[in-house]
Protein backbone atom coordinates (compact mmCIF):
# COMPACT_ATOMS: atom_id res chain seq x y z
CA UNK A 1 0.00 0.00 0.00
CA UNK A 2 1.04 3.64 -0.91
CA UNK A 3 0.35 4.75 2.51
CA UNK A 4 3.11 2.21 3.89
CA UNK A 5 5.41 2.01 1.40
CA UNK A 6 5.66 6.20 1.74
CA UNK A 7 5.86 5.96 6.23
CA UNK A 8 8.78 2.95 5.70
CA UNK A 9 10.26 4.98 3.13
CA UNK A 10 10.15 2.08 0.36
CA UNK A 11 11.49 2.05 -2.70
CA UNK A 12 8.95 0.24 -4.93
CA UNK A 13 11.38 0.51 -8.23
CA UNK A 14 13.74 -1.80 -6.21
CA UNK A 15 11.27 -4.75 -5.54
CA UNK A 16 12.33 -8.03 -6.17
CA UNK A 17 11.53 -11.59 -5.10
CA UNK A 18 13.43 -13.24 -2.09
CA UNK A 19 14.13 -16.92 -1.61
CA UNK A 20 10.91 -18.50 -0.87
CA UNK A 21 9.83 -21.77 1.52
CA UNK A 22 7.94 -24.73 0.94
CA UNK A 23 4.65 -22.55 1.13
CA UNK A 24 2.36 -20.38 -0.98
CA UNK A 25 4.30 -17.69 0.98
CA UNK A 26 5.54 -15.28 -1.77
CA UNK A 27 8.73 -13.26 -0.55
CA UNK A 28 9.98 -10.13 -1.94
CA UNK A 29 12.75 -8.07 -1.16
CA UNK A 30 12.38 -4.11 -1.16
CA UNK A 31 15.18 -0.82 -0.85
CA UNK A 32 14.71 1.48 1.41
CA UNK A 33 15.52 5.36 1.04
CA UNK A 34 18.02 4.73 3.93
CA UNK A 35 21.50 3.06 1.72
CA UNK A 36 22.02 -0.45 2.52
CA UNK A 37 19.02 -0.83 4.46
CA UNK A 38 16.22 -3.44 3.26
CA UNK A 39 13.05 -5.03 3.75
CA UNK A 40 11.35 -8.14 3.06
CA UNK A 41 7.32 -8.20 2.05
CA UNK A 42 5.56 -11.46 2.68
CA UNK A 43 2.99 -12.03 0.50
CA UNK A 44 0.67 -14.66 1.79
CA UNK A 45 -2.69 -15.74 0.68
CA UNK A 46 -4.98 -15.59 2.91
CA UNK A 47 -7.36 -18.29 1.55
CA UNK A 48 -4.10 -20.61 1.27
CA UNK A 49 -2.07 -19.36 4.44
CA UNK A 50 -2.56 -17.89 7.75
CA UNK A 51 -0.48 -15.49 8.91
CA UNK A 52 -1.31 -15.12 12.31
CA UNK A 53 1.00 -18.04 13.76
CA UNK A 54 4.29 -16.32 11.75
CA UNK A 55 3.46 -12.88 13.76
CA UNK A 56 2.57 -14.60 17.25
CA UNK A 57 5.82 -17.09 16.41
CA UNK A 58 8.14 -14.24 15.78
CA UNK A 59 7.30 -11.78 18.99
CA UNK A 60 7.76 -15.63 20.97
CA UNK A 61 11.35 -15.59 19.83
CA UNK A 62 11.78 -11.76 20.45
CA UNK A 63 10.43 -12.07 23.68
CA UNK A 64 12.79 -15.23 24.42
CA UNK A 65 15.79 -13.09 22.92
CA UNK A 66 16.31 -15.08 19.99
CA UNK A 67 16.87 -12.93 16.93
CA UNK A 68 13.75 -13.56 14.35
CA UNK A 69 12.34 -11.20 11.65
CA UNK A 70 10.32 -7.95 12.90
CA UNK A 71 7.19 -7.27 12.04
CA UNK A 72 6.99 -3.75 11.02
CA UNK A 73 3.05 -4.08 9.56
CA UNK A 74 0.79 -6.45 9.21
CA UNK A 75 -2.63 -6.84 7.34
CA UNK A 76 -3.67 -10.28 8.23
CA UNK A 77 -6.83 -10.30 6.40
CA UNK A 78 -4.92 -9.09 2.75
CA UNK A 79 -2.09 -11.99 3.48
CA UNK A 80 0.44 -8.66 3.36
CA UNK A 81 3.52 -8.68 6.24
CA UNK A 82 6.30 -5.99 6.03
CA UNK A 83 9.58 -7.52 7.99
CA UNK A 84 12.79 -6.64 8.71
CA UNK A 85 15.70 -7.57 6.65
CA UNK A 86 18.07 -10.80 7.90
CA UNK A 87 19.91 -10.64 4.80
CA UNK A 88 20.90 -13.26 1.93
CA UNK A 89 23.32 -15.13 3.53
CA UNK A 90 22.48 -18.64 5.38
CA UNK A 91 24.31 -20.55 8.36
CA UNK A 92 24.75 -23.06 5.13
CA UNK A 93 26.20 -20.32 2.95
CA UNK A 94 29.05 -19.74 5.71
CA UNK A 95 30.11 -23.50 6.60
CA UNK A 96 33.14 -24.15 5.44
CA UNK A 97 33.52 -28.21 4.80
CA UNK A 98 37.47 -27.89 4.46
CA UNK A 99 37.92 -26.48 7.57
CA UNK A 100 35.33 -28.16 10.46
CA UNK A 101 36.75 -26.29 13.82
CA UNK A 102 36.57 -22.75 11.73
CA UNK A 103 32.42 -24.10 11.76
CA UNK A 104 32.07 -24.48 15.82
CA UNK A 105 31.27 -20.78 16.77
CA UNK A 106 28.51 -20.73 14.41
CA UNK A 107 27.00 -24.05 15.95
CA UNK A 108 27.47 -22.84 19.18
CA UNK A 109 25.65 -19.74 18.11
CA UNK A 110 22.68 -22.36 16.75
CA UNK A 111 22.67 -24.57 20.15
CA UNK A 112 22.08 -20.99 21.90
CA UNK A 113 19.12 -19.48 20.05
CA UNK A 114 17.87 -22.97 20.70
CA UNK A 115 18.47 -23.10 24.06
CA UNK A 116 16.89 -19.54 24.56
CA UNK A 117 13.99 -20.31 22.90
CA UNK A 118 13.39 -23.73 25.31
CA UNK A 119 13.58 -22.01 28.17
CA UNK A 120 11.48 -19.78 27.04
CA UNK A 121 8.47 -22.14 27.01
CA UNK A 122 5.57 -22.44 28.46
CA UNK A 123 2.21 -24.18 27.68
CA UNK A 124 -1.14 -23.25 26.46
CA UNK A 125 0.94 -20.92 23.92
CA UNK A 126 1.46 -22.91 21.09
CA UNK A 127 -0.23 -26.05 19.48
CA UNK A 128 1.09 -28.79 21.08
CA UNK A 129 3.16 -31.68 19.38
CA UNK A 130 0.78 -34.64 20.60
CA UNK A 131 1.17 -38.06 19.45
CA UNK A 132 -1.91 -37.45 16.51
CA UNK A 133 0.78 -34.81 15.02
CA UNK A 134 3.55 -37.04 15.96
CA UNK A 135 2.32 -39.71 14.31
CA UNK A 136 1.51 -37.62 10.95
CA UNK A 137 4.92 -36.28 10.68
CA UNK A 138 6.37 -39.76 11.03
CA UNK A 139 4.51 -41.06 8.51
CA UNK A 140 5.73 -39.20 6.00
CA UNK A 141 8.73 -41.91 5.63
CA UNK A 142 6.45 -44.65 4.35
CA UNK A 143 3.96 -42.83 2.61
CA UNK A 144 6.09 -40.25 0.71
CA UNK A 145 9.47 -41.44 1.34
CA UNK A 146 9.14 -45.40 0.38
CA UNK A 147 6.05 -45.56 -1.11
CA UNK A 148 6.05 -42.19 -3.86
CA UNK A 149 10.01 -41.32 -3.87
CA UNK A 150 11.51 -45.00 -3.84
CA UNK A 151 8.25 -47.07 -4.65
CA UNK A 152 8.24 -49.61 -2.41
CA UNK A 153 5.35 -51.26 -1.26
CA UNK A 154 5.54 -53.10 2.25
CA UNK A 155 4.65 -55.78 3.17
CA UNK A 156 2.39 -57.08 6.38
CA UNK A 157 5.45 -57.90 8.15
CA UNK A 158 7.46 -54.80 7.10
CA UNK A 159 4.86 -52.72 8.24
CA UNK A 160 4.02 -54.30 11.45
CA UNK A 161 8.33 -53.44 12.24
CA UNK A 162 7.75 -49.45 11.01
CA UNK A 163 4.14 -49.24 13.12
CA UNK A 164 6.54 -50.60 16.75
CA UNK A 165 9.43 -48.54 15.58
CA UNK A 166 6.84 -45.23 15.88
CA UNK A 167 4.96 -45.93 18.74
CA UNK A 168 8.26 -46.46 20.29
CA UNK A 169 9.27 -43.07 18.93
CA UNK A 170 5.97 -41.47 20.16
CA UNK A 171 6.15 -42.94 23.32
CA UNK A 172 9.52 -41.62 23.99
CA UNK A 173 8.93 -38.30 22.68
CA UNK A 174 5.55 -37.91 25.07
CA UNK A 175 7.71 -39.07 28.12
CA UNK A 176 9.92 -35.81 27.43
CA UNK A 177 9.43 -32.83 28.61
CA UNK A 178 7.51 -30.43 26.75
CA UNK A 179 8.97 -27.28 25.25
CA UNK A 180 9.07 -24.67 22.42
CA UNK A 181 9.85 -27.11 19.24
CA UNK A 182 10.73 -24.77 15.81
CA UNK A 183 10.59 -27.99 14.15
CA UNK A 184 12.67 -27.02 11.03
CA UNK A 185 16.00 -26.07 12.56
CA UNK A 186 18.33 -26.52 10.71
CA UNK A 187 21.27 -24.26 8.98
CA UNK A 188 18.99 -23.33 5.77
CA UNK A 189 17.10 -21.29 7.84
CA UNK A 190 19.55 -19.83 9.77
CA UNK A 191 20.61 -16.40 9.33
CA UNK A 192 24.44 -15.21 9.17
CA UNK A 193 23.21 -11.39 10.61
CA UNK A 194 26.19 -10.71 12.33
CA UNK A 195 29.20 -12.07 13.98
CA UNK A 196 27.65 -12.10 17.43
CA UNK A 197 23.96 -13.59 16.63
CA UNK A 198 22.05 -16.04 14.15
CA UNK A 199 18.72 -14.76 12.55
CA UNK A 200 16.03 -17.19 12.74
CA UNK A 201 13.33 -18.34 10.29
CA UNK A 202 10.26 -20.26 9.04
CA UNK A 203 9.09 -20.61 12.13
CA UNK A 204 5.47 -20.40 12.20
CA UNK A 205 5.29 -24.19 12.61
CA UNK A 206 6.38 -24.20 15.83
CA UNK A 207 4.26 -26.27 18.37
CA UNK A 208 4.61 -26.78 22.03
Amino acid sequence: PAAIADARQLRPETLRLAPADASFRRYLRIDTRTEGLSRIIMDAPPDKENSHPFVQVAGLMREAGVRAPQVLECQEAEGFLLLDDLGVRTMLDGIQPEHPDANLPRYQQAIDALVRWQLASRPGVLPPYDAALLQRELQLFPDWYLGKHRGVQLDEKQRAVIDQAFACIVENNLSSASVFVHRDFMPRNLMLTDEATLGVLDFQDAVY
